[in-house]
């Protein structure tokens, strides 16, 4: 079982999200690389970068860079999912990880994946950001979410995640028309669910975290990561 990473990153100057003080892109991705430092289990890193200008990543590691213009989020992901699905090295059996460019990772989330899926028959979706907004807002006072133990983790089911996440080869295939049509996360998770029966699960504590200031992952120091 082989992990593809399919990191999504692209010139963002004028980024007015609510970022901690200590964030860049570039910490993100060199985060991304020393999480996966000792791991033993089989990954690529591709890179797509929506862009033209010269920029940091293209002179870092990875194992292979794709140039595109969308100029725009959703076009971008729908570039992907097309890379992904006439990338000759993704067989059936393989883990797809679509990742975007700010996110920070604990060490040993890779592990934590390859045993979780290892654990349970039929996984589909996994994000690895627990969402902070799950436990405060309104629209989520009644929410219940089923618990999944293996060796070393606790998992949670959930509604809906954002645009990084894990699934199988066999699964993206299936749900290819969806994930590159349909716009809005949070709709599609619900769609997805809906009318597929998809389900989604995310760690707790969480392996990686979406880098918005009052949304990150709890009970972890991100700024220590």
């Amino acid at each position: 079982m082989t992990l593809h990473i399919y990191y999504r990153h692209y010139n963002a100057p004028n980024d007015n999200k609510n970022r901690p003080d200590w964030f860049t892109y570039e910490k993100c991705y060199y985060n991304l690389l020393s999480s996966l430092q000792s791991e033993t289990n089989n990954y690529k890193i591709n890179v797509i970068y929506d862009g033209v200008e010269s920029n940091w990543i293209q002179n870092t590691k990875h194992d292979i860079l794709y140039n595109i213009n969308a100029g725009a989020d959703f076009k971008s992901f729908q570039q992907t999912c097309t890379i992904v699905k006439n990338d000759p090295l993704v067989k059936d059996g393989d883990l797809v990880y679509f990742l975007e460019n700010d996110y920070m990772h604990l060490d040993g989330w890779l592990d934590k994946i390859i045993e979780l899926f290892s654990t349970y028959r039929g996984v589909e979706y996994v994000s690895l950001y627990d969402h902070m907004d799950k436990y405060f807002l309104p629209m989520y006072n009644n929410l219940l979410s089923k618990i999944f133990v293996t060796p070393t983790h606790h998992w949670k089911s959930t509604p809906s995640t954002c645009g990084s996440f894990i699934l199988t080869k066999e699964l993206f295939n299936q749900d290819y028309d969806i994930l590159s049509t349909m716009e809005g996360d949070h709709n599609k998770w619900l769609w997805l669910n809906q009318h597929k029966n998809r389900s989604i699960i995310s760690p707790i504590p969480g392996l990686s975290t979406h880098c918005m200031e009052g949304l990150m992952s709890p009970t972890i120091n991100w700024s220590k990561v």
